[in-house]
């Protein structure tokens, strides 16, 4: 996680400050006396290592560590030889690490032999003590220094020698040692020696992991030596890619507890549970529980909730405290604390409440396989909580920021096993695997058309752990660092894109469900082929392959993967067309990652789904060679597709299709004459009562006369500006697997709408002259509407093209909702009755005169 600078300028001063106050009593200085007199003797040894397996141009002549367990002691003296100039650069230099809380450092000599000649080099003045805070970044100060010697005039063929003791313990381990000695380093060795001397009363348990040297036990005045030496050990070999908690390299675990109750009850003595809080928590505890009422549930999500998110993660690690857990009224008063700190404070703030909860240690590097350690209190570097809320049992990272999730559901990372600080407990716990979340990104390309750019939007659906770890990064860089950092991303994969909007963030808390959309335009998104004059265009999953690690030839050690990883990765891409592919999908099922790929396409759609997870968090070497061709078979074919794109079927110079403007051309001319006859056909006269004349058009058929002109005008312009005749869309067709279906849309469209198109403009000329058979006529026009959309409608099913089957489902609509008004208006209306009797010819009607008037009221 990005951790902006400002803030690690502050945390800077903050360790200068401590340095000036807190560890004045312990100045960090390096001291020069003699060689301890408690040493084993180590035998010399002139032998050098093959130069072939001599690396940076310097090889170890000795190492040499003894350990004084009772004197809390250890000695180091090396032999460094440069055998090359780079060997000058690489080993010129000496630097040791120690605490000054509680750890001194003495150095009995340095040495440069040249010409089998020494010259010596000790002296303090040649010392530079620097802070050797390493973990700075992460906001954790350990308050260790580095004693940096850089020696002068160093030449090929000198050979560096050596020596040095640290004396003293942490207080806070109570005189039990635990420690992890190496026999063999990342250099080659030409001379290996070292020696535990610890009294003979002081019981040891080791085991021994890899290849290690035969170890040699001797007993004399009340003390027990254990010898380990070794000839040419050859450098040790990891990789960038192995797990964490894979060491192949020869070394000695050394413990002197015999069982976990042992480390258990060390731990429980130095953090123990907060009672009778008082002040700022006090008050905070109060507050949870009336707000909680007596539901245990919310009481303990509310006390994540505020450890989590208003006490920030900052560790001041020195002396003691490397491993003593501040007082929780402290941490909580001061707002930051380490993972120690942060998980004793919740499991003092859920005691409150009488919640059973206790801290766990775990190994986060190392997760299950700390079950490999003899019991030690170096087998763990973090601490977490459990709780029993409600009979279940439920875990808690307290440094996790911005955690989603309701109650007791939240996520808890696959740290494996943890050792449970409960008086009694005797074991390491097996912790349950918590339910992952996974991410659903969905790509989409809107292509107009070859040279418009194309509207490209990623929405991304994090749940889970996923939707946690986002969430923080979110809320660590910033809207506007994010929305840059995204951009960058994506311009290293199209040159020429900008973003459209600013990125939206919906963020479901209590489902623990974000969700991100973003929106850009991609100009150039295309490329063309000038031999075929095609364009196309080149997709890949990237999201997975960046998941992918790197695996060669010269991989020896197991790979580690991003587990818990799970992804869905949907590619979308909308034409103007409809598409012409074959489905296609490919599965690897493996013990270790599955992957599925889906090729299909829905209308205008082309879709490409991706599934990728990791079901384990490494690749044992065994699966590797498997493992690295499936990854070579993904980056080569299985994450990629490309497909081509023919505009000049849409854009280029139209090329008429002759036949159907023949068709055309004669349909129109038929319906002519056929309205012109139907108009002319001879009907019945009428005769006007005395004083009665024609009615004039008006109310609602005013709005009837708009639309049917409207009607005519838009149909007319859809006719002559669709691709009704154009020789090129019809040709496309041709190598559609839909083509037949589109072409007989197209000869139902262009008919239909040449109907519909004349059938309006002669009802408007009815209607017009209100001519006495409107009524008939145009009842008929809006039911042929109807049937025509309907049939439309039912041959769009058949394209499989969403856009023309949407745009078809909505013109059946209207015409159906049309029809049904204006039927019934022409049925119904009194006006209608009244205005349309004009007979033909136009002069076949006559008036009753006054007198036939005045016969029929005699009567």
């Amino acid at each position: 996680m990005q951790k902006p600078f400002k803030i690690f300028l502050i945390l800077l001063i903050c360790v200068l400050r401590l340095n000036n106050e807190s560890v004045k009593a312990a100045t960090p200085s390096v001291h020069i006396t003699a060689k301890p007199i408690w040493l084993s003797t180590c035998k010399a040894y002139n032998q050098k290592p093959p130069l072939r397996t001599i690396e940076r141009g310097f090889f170890y002549a000795l190492i040499e560590q003894q350990v004084e367990v009772e004197k809390q002691a250890d000695y180091h003296h090396v032999i460094k030889e440069i055998v090359s100039e780079a060997g000058i650069q690489n080993a010129s230099q000496i630097s040791v690490s120690f605490d000054p809380a509680f750890e001194h450092l003495d150095f009995h000599d340095i040495t440069i032999w040249r010409d089998n000649k020494p010259i010596n080099q000790l002296k303090t003045a040649a010392f530079k003590v620097l802070a050797d805070e390493k973990d700075l970044s992460n906001f954790v100060y350990q308050g260790s220094f580095s004693a940096l010697c850089i020696l002068d005039d160093i030449r090929k063929g000198d050979r560096i020698e050596y020596a040095y003791t640290i004396t003293g313990r942490n207080p806070i381990f109570n005189g039990k040692f635990c420690d992890e000695i190496y026999f063999q380093w990342y250099q080659p060795i030409a001379h290996q020696y070292t020696a535990i001397i610890t009294s003979s009363q002081r019981k040891l348990n080791f085991k021994y992991f890899n290849k290690v040297p035969k170890v040699t036990v001797s007993e004399n005045a009340g003390l027990k030596r254990y010898e380990y030496e070794d000839f040419q050990i050859p450098a040790g070999h990891d990789d960038d890619n192995q797990p964490a908690w894979y060491n192949e390299l020869g070394y000695v675990q050394i413990s002197e507890y015999d069982d976990w109750a042992g480390v258990v009850n060390w731990a429980l003595s130095i953090n123990p549970t907060a009672t009778n809080i008082k002040g700022e928590l006090g008050d905070r505890i109060k507050q949870l529980k009336q707000a909680a009422a007596s539901s245990k549930e919310k009481y303990f999500r509310a006390a994540v909730r505020t450890v989590q998110d208003e006490v920030r993660y900052m560790g001041i690690e020195i002396g003691q405290y490397s491993h003593r857990a501040n007082n929780p009224e402290k941490v909580f008063k001061q707002r930051y604390g380490d993972c120690k700190d942060k998980s004793l404070l919740l499991v003092s703030m859920l005691k409150a409440d009488d919640i059973d909860a206790a801290m766990v240690l775990v190994n986060a590097d190392r997760g299950e396989h700390i079950a490999d350690y003899i019991p030690t209190y170096n087998a763990f570097n973090h601490a977490v909580v459990t709780a029993s809320i409600n009979g279940k049992q439920v875990w808690v990272d307290a440094t996790i920021d911005y955690q989603g999730g309701a109650g007791t559901d939240i996520y808890f990372p696959g740290y494996g096993r943890g050792l449970v600080l409960k008086p009694g407990n005797n074991a390491l716990t097996t912790i349950p695997a918590s339910k992952t979340g996974k991410i659903i990104n969905d790509d989409a390309y809107k292509i107009k058309d070859v040279k418009s750019p194309v509207l490209f939007t990623v929405k991304t659906t994090y749940t889970l752990n996923q939707a946690d770890d986002i969430r923080g990064r979110l809320a660590s860089a910033g809207m506007a660092e994010t929305e840059k950092n995204y951009l960058d991303y994506y311009s290293k994969i199209y040159s020429k894109i900008e973003a459209k909007d600013s990125i939206t963030v919906v963020d479901d808390l209590q489902k623990n469900v974000l969700t991100t959309t973003e929106t850009y335009l991609i100009s150039n998104f295309f490329r063309k082929d000038s031999t075929t004059n095609k364009w196309y265009v080149d997709l890949f999953a990237n999201s997975i392959s960046q998941q992918l690690p790197s695996i060669t030839g010269q991989t020896k050690t197991p790979v580690s993967v991003a587990y818990p990883y799970d992804l869905e990765y949907n590619q979308r891409v909308i034409m103007p067309t409809s598409w012409n592919i074959t489905e296609a999908s490919n599965t690897i099922n493996r013990d270790y990652y599955h992957f599925v790929s889906h090729y299909f396409t829905s209308g205008d759609t082309l879709l490409l789904q991706y599934k990728f997870a990791y079901l384990k968090d490494y690749v044992p070497v065994n699966k590797l060679a498997e493992f690295k061709d499936d990854i070579k078979q993904l980056n080569d074919t299985g994450l990629s597709y490309s497909f081509s794109y023919t505009p000049d079927t849409q854009q280029g110079p139209l090329i008429t299709n002759v036949y159907m403007v023949m068709f055309a051309g004669l349909l129109t001319i038929a319906l002519i004459f056929l309205g012109v006859w139907i108009y002319r056909r001879e009907t019945p006269g009428i005769v006007f009562s005395y004083g009665s004349t024609f009615i004039p058009i008006g109310g609602w058929l005013i709005l009837v006369a708009i639309g049917l002109a409207v009607t005519a005008l838009n149909i007319g312009a859809q006719i002559f500006t669709g691709d009704y005749f154009n020789l090129n869309t019809w040709n496309s067709y041709t190598t559609n697997k839909h083509g037949l279906n589109f072409k007989l849309l197209t000869i139902v469209g262009a008919t239909g709408n040449i109907i519909l198109m004349v059938y309006a403009i002669f009802c408007l000329v009815l209607l017009l002259n209100k001519r006495d058979i409107l009524p008939r006529v145009i009842t008929g026009y809006f039911v042929f509407a109807v049937i025509f959309t309907l049939i439309y409608y039912v041959l769009a099913l058949s394209t499989n093209n969403s856009n023309i089957t949407e745009s078809a489902l909505t013109a059946l609509s209207r015409s159906i909702l049309v029809s049904m008004i204006w039927i019934s208006y022409f049925k119904r209306s009194s006006r209608v009755e009244d205005t349309f009797i004009v007979p033909y010819p136009p002069y076949n009607y006559s008036y009753e005169g006054p007198e036939n008037k005045k016969e029929d009221v005699e009567s």
